[in-house]
């Protein structure tokens, strides 16, 4: 004999047995991250790390022509510039993406890089606006 919703009665009693699993808030996230294709999460590890670079690189050049300029290193600011994004790349792909065909671990890491990889979308797109707006303003 089965119940109204489909299940029979020693199924019905297994299920009350086992609840569901509750987890975390922060890990039930990551899960539903780690399910995305693997070009998408390509594709956000490409945009955060191109978002980090556009980010220290003015800060970093600021630095290197008020203390360190020198015509030999003239290539120096982009290179770390550079080497950040590039940094920022491989720990995403650590993170989002490994190896093809391989599971990714659940890890509390993957959603604070995707926290800081918001926050500096954030702050470029911040940057942007405010660059725009000071250089529509009217001469004086």
């Amino acid at each position: 004999m089965s119940s109204p919703n489909g299940k029979t009665l020693k199924q019905a009693r297994l299920d009350r047995a086992h609840p569901p699993e509750r987890v975390p808030y922060v890990t039930y996230w990551v899960r539903k991250i780690l399910v995305w294709p693997r070009l998408t999460r390509i594709i956000i590890i490409c945009v955060f790390a191109l978002a980090v670079t556009a980010l220290v690189f003015p800060l970093i050049d600021y630095v290197y022509m008020e203390n360190f300029f020198n015509e030999q290193t003239i290539i120096l600011p982009s290179f770390v510039s550079s080497g950040l994004g590039i940094i920022t790349f491989g720990v995403g792909w650590w993170l989002l993406v490994g190896v093809r065909g391989e599971k990714r671990p659940e890890r509390t890491a993957v959603f604070f890089y995707l926290v800081f990889g918001m926050l500096v979308l954030v702050v470029v797109f911040t940057l942007i606006i405010n660059g725009y707006h000071v250089a529509t303003l009217p001469d004086v």
